[in-house]
């Protein structure tokens, strides 16, 4: 065989790049947080349907919005949270989906259902994913003993300065979020969650500042600080308390951790599955929305993130730790307390980052 044979060499290139075409032509690229499926979901998907998938792990939703906004990210699935999905379908960055091409969206948890139907544009782009809400993680003994009957179940635990003030001691974490923390609070003084108006946010820094001496900590992942009993109570995500007690458990530690909707109402947040609108292989990303929205891929999910996704069929296949946990999959009542996202103007926007940044700068006495 002659190597330097022009027409060798041609038909050898020619196939390299049907190769290669066809490598590209079965890549699905998608955007998410880190660990946010189960250990063998992306494998499992791979052996069944021969594509590859490119998992690129998102660090901030600002970065995916960025992303997308400038256009020509390169992925076909992102993951977007609800209120980050509605400003990007409302600037045109997300397909509309053909439900139609869908097999589990009957299965979608009916509350969650209802939810989707409060967010104008992304409804029509985004398959929830997984969810959860804003709430109280405690460490159940350290919290009984400080406090006779302590209300787990209401903000009066944490926003009450006289209350929080017996935890200061064994440590209380607040989420670093200014939409989450301003919305709760807001709410529990009777006001309009996602307010900008400058009475309004005065009144929520005002409550904050009362218990501002005694907060330890502003972090979103509060997990390992409770496990090493750096703290006692988190006003943070739903999943704190079951990735928390898991660590514990593991660790061959004693130690009981629980968490509550407050009985004020709190934010309930949705993680969604959306097709960019110059995604190169949309219909790999339908493919991998029905993967995943299985039932006992759904579950398996869950089980690793500690979140409890949207799929109601995953639910008897979820670790009863969680399924039976009426905090976690909650009944309609407790639907009717939870508080959706909302795209805000720029302008609240502005004037909430600055009662914030006011709340968390500000010397206390």
């Amino acid at each position: 065989m002659n190597a330097n044979n022009p027409l060798l060499i041609a038909a050898l290139a020619l196939c390299c790049a049907q190769a290669s075409a066809a490598t590209e032509e079965k890549t699905l690229r998608l955007f998410n947080w880190a660990d946010y499926f189960a250990a063998d979901t992306i494998s499992q998907f791979t052996a069944e349907t021969g594509i590859r998938v490119i998992y690129d792990q998102m660090d901030s939703s600002e970065t995916l919005e960025a992303k997308l906004m400038a256009g020509n990210s390169g992925y076909d699935l992102i993951f977007p949270g609800d209120t980050v999905a509605e400003r990007l379908m409302r600037a045109g960055s997300l397909q509309r989906l053909d439900k139609a091409r869908f097999e589990h969206l009957d299965e979608i948890e009916p509350g969650l259902q209802r939810l989707q139907t409060q967010y104008p544009y992304s409804r029509h782009a985004t398959v929830p994913y997984t969810w959860g809400s804003i709430g109280i993680t405690y460490n159940r003994e350290a919290i009984d003993k400080r406090l006779t009957n302590a209300p787990v179940n209401s903000l009066d635990l944490l926003f009450k300065p006289e209350n929080a003030a017996r935890f200061a001691d064994c440590g209380i974490s607040m989420i670093d979020s200014p939409d989450e923390v301003l919305a709760v609070a807001l709410n529990y003084l009777g006001r309009e969650p996602r307010s900008g108006k400058a009475a309004d946010l005065e009144a929520a820094v005002a409550l904050l500042m009362g218990i501002k001496p005694y907060i330890r900590k502003f972090q979103s992942q509060p997990v390992t600080q409770l496990v090493n009993g750096d703290l006692c109570l988190s006003l943070g995500y739903s999943g704190d308390m079951t990735q928390a007690q898991r660590a514990a458990d593991e660790a061959g530690k004693a130690m009981d951790f629980e968490y509550r909707i407050p009985r004020e109402g709190t934010t309930v947040w949705m993680d969604n599955m959306a097709i960019p609108v110059d995604a190169k292989h949309p219909e790999y990303a339908y493919a991998f929305i029905n993967f995943v929205m299985r039932p006992a891929n759904m579950a398996a999910i869950s089980n690793f993130t500690g979140y409890p996704t949207s799929s109601a069929a995953a639910r008897p296949l979820v670790d009863a730790d969680m399924r039976n946990n009426p905090d976690i999959y909650v009944d309609d009542a407790t639907y009717a307390r939870l508080i959706p996202g909302k795209d805000i103007p720029q302008r609240d926007m502005r004037a909430r980052m600055r009662a914030w940044t006011k709340f968390k700068t500000a010397a206390h006495d």
